[in-house]
């Protein structure tokens, strides 16, 4: 999985949702946020990518989006069997985070390096009171 410029499959449980994410580069680390949707969806972690990076190939009919908090980054889910697949970064709009057990022969073993990210205090969640 670290081989950079490479394409790999990544699916949902039920395989209606499919897509094709190209590796430009090594993944270094996996990122694990605590915040309410991914403690609650996709607790094995994420990689988050630039959006040109991931193509969905089949089962865009499958797929509904899920909007809370600020309303303007989806949350991705299959409609058949409910898998949490990605979502537009809050952090990095450019970048799509892929839930890394999607990822067809992902091992999280394979990484030492792990990232925790204090979702449930996201920055962009702070109201400036004056």
């Amino acid at each position: 999985m670290n081989n950079t410029n490479s394409k790999v499959n990544v699916f949902c449980h039920c395989k209606s949702i499919q897509m094709e994410l190209s590796l430009s580069k090594k993944i270094d680390y996996i990122i694990i946020c605590n915040c309410s949707i991914c403690s609650k969806t996709k607790g094995s972690g994420m990689i988050c990518v630039p959006i040109e990076d991931l193509i969905i190939t089949k089962g865009k009919e499958s797929i509904t989006e899920y909007l809370f908090n600020s309303m303007g980054h989806p949350h991705i889910f299959c409609i058949i069997c409910g898998t949490h697949t990605h979502h537009r970064s809050r952090s990095s709009p450019e970048k799509f985070c892929i839930n890394i057990a999607c990822i067809e022969g992902f091992n999280f073993n394979d990484y030492k390096k792990i990232v925790n990210f204090d979702g449930i205090n996201h920055p962009k969640d702070k109201i400036i009171l004056e």
